[in-house]
């Protein structure tokens, strides 16, 4: 028997209703991507900090977009798996951030933290933005499964992938992965999580042979036309691991600008913008009188970290050390964000043998941020070349520390062996090889690891340690270092393949 509701039950009723129409969940409040603000998008450094921050905010079962050079997807160790779900489902959020890293104890990454999110059950579906034309090349189910092998993906995942127009639809791992570009984004009609990552726009202007302004421009117009209902929006740097150079921190800084303000891309470009869109095409164009004429005449008016930036760039290029040295530091010191160029411009002094002013930025930037890991790697190259080997070592460990045993393990062993310290190469040289068994990504893509893990293998064959050859030699990721990089034969060295 229904029986009327009465004036007060009605009325009790309906403000319950109007309450539900304002949770942040409910369709007529969230954003529409380019008609509303996205009221401050989460700006990070690291791409992974997006799993804490959405795991805080109880996301489940969201879509998400993610636009990025990189899949962000690779695969997680089950024992790994089962232990960050103990976290997450204990809500242990600082345990969570404490257990993000490149090193080997860490649970996630920033190359994996998807995967982690989507085996969480935070992301029912990942759709993953390349800024690359594979999907426009002849054959590309052909081109795409062999952009998948080049990204890591192995056989039996790369078959789960179909091809629908201009999308490759798989499922990675249990999680459902849809590869698109920005001229065949999805329709989704239900609220979604948007990531961009800054590092998709340097290969994106590449590609497209564009400046960075017109590159947002058009990634942003066609993401407009989708009308996403947006749940919430991260935005990356990824400076850190130099997958951005630093000085293109402005790129990073206009997505988080055009999120809040979705009418600027098509407003003429401040005065600043214009300036360093200008100055950045001089620098890939290597001008660099045209780039200090510039940065003489504006930086008085605008002292912005990132034109500082730009002047140590352009000094760099001319061998002019002093200078650089001095911009580099004044970036640093008006947003220590910039610091990274330090380290970023020791790097290129390091690749051109000029060691000991490479070490004067490497030093500089290690001062201004000690906890910084960009460049440790090849300081301690630097150091090995200067003849400081037991200060390389030391260098080494650091970024072990934070990158994980491989490659750097190989390093550390091969360092101790021009030591001639054989017991410590052999606690190295265990540790490497774990590191190696446990990274399915490991990649040999340079002369110095190939040198160092000719360096372990050589040293096994001459101590009879044949366990230790014959688990190295099996290794995938050695056997596909015995073509890349060929053996070279030196004296007490020869290593065969």
């Amino acid at each position: 028997m229904n029986l009327p509701l009465s004036r007060r039950e009605f009325i009790l009723i309906s403000l319950q209703l109007l309450a539900l129409t304002q949770l942040p969940g409910c369709r007529s409040s969230l954003p529409i991507l380019g008609k509303d603000p996205i009221k401050s998008p989460l700006m990070v450094e690291d791409h992974c900090e997006a799993l804490i921050h959405w795991a805080e905010k109880g996301i489940r079962d969201a879509v998400l977009i993610n636009i990025d050079t990189h899949d962000d997807m690779r695969w997680i160790h089950e024992k790994k798996v089962d232990a960050l779900r103990d976290i997450y489902v204990n809500q242990d959020w600082q345990r969570l951030r404490g257990a993000g890293g490149l090193g080997d104890n860490g649970l996630y990454h920033i190359g994996n933290w998807i995967y982690a999110g989507g085996r969480l059950g935070m992301f029912r579906e990942v759709y993953w933005v390349i800024p690359f034309e594979v999907l426009s090349m002849e054959n590309p189910d052909s081109k795409m499964h062999r952009f998948l092998d080049e990204y890591g993906f192995n056989q039996e995942e790369i078959k789960s992938f179909s091809r629908s127009d201009r999308q490759f639809h798989g499922t990675f791992h249990g999680v459902p992965l849809t590869i698109c570009d920005i001229r065949s984004l999805p329709e989704i009609s239900s609220p979604l999580l948007l990531s961009i990552d800054a590092d998709f726009f340097p290969p994106y202007s590449t590609v497209h042979e564009k400046s960075y302004l017109p590159s947002l421009h058009e990634l942003f117009t066609a993401l407009y036309a989708k009308k996403y209902r947006i749940r919430d929006a991260v935005v990356s740097y990824s400076v850190n691991g130099d997958y951005l150079p630093p000085h293109l921190r402005w790129v990073g800084d206009t997505i988080g600008m055009i999120l809040e303000r979705p009418g600027l891309i098509d407003e003429q470009s401040s005065e600043l913008l214009t300036l360093l869109q200008q100055i950045d095409n001089d620098y890939r164009g290597t001008d660099t009188a045209a780039m200090l004429a510039l940065l003489e005449t504006w930086t008085v008016r605008y002292p912005a970290a990132s034109l500082k930036a730009y002047k140590a760039l352009a000094h760099t290029l001319r061998n002019e050390t002093d200078n650089a040295f001095r911009a580099a530091q004044e970036s640093c010191i008006a947003d220590r964000r910039y610091c990274t160029l330090l380290p970023y411009i020791g790097t290129y002094h390091y690749s051109g043998g000029s060691y000991a002013i490479a070490e004067k930025f490497y030093l500089a930037g290690i001062a201004a941020n000690p906890g910084m890991a960009n460049g440790l790697f090849q300081y301690g190259h630097c150091l090995r070349q200067m003849g400081r080997v037991r200060e390389a070592i030391a260098v080494y460990e650091k970024d072990e520390a934070v990158n994980g045993s491989f490659p750097t393990g190989f390093l550390i062993t091969e360092t101790y062996l021009t030591l001639g310290d054989k017991k410590a190469a052999m606690a190295s040289l265990a540790k490497a090889i774990e590191g190696l068994e446990r990274n399915r990504y490991a990649e040999v893509v340079n002369d110095e690891t190939a040198r160092a893990i000719y360096a372990a293998l050589s040293f096994c064959d001459r101590e009879g340690l044949k366990e230790l050859s014959a688990v190295m030699r099996k290794n995938p990721t050695v056997v596909s270092m015995f073509s890349a990089y060929p053996p070279k034969r030196t004296k007490g060295n020869t290593v065969r393949g």
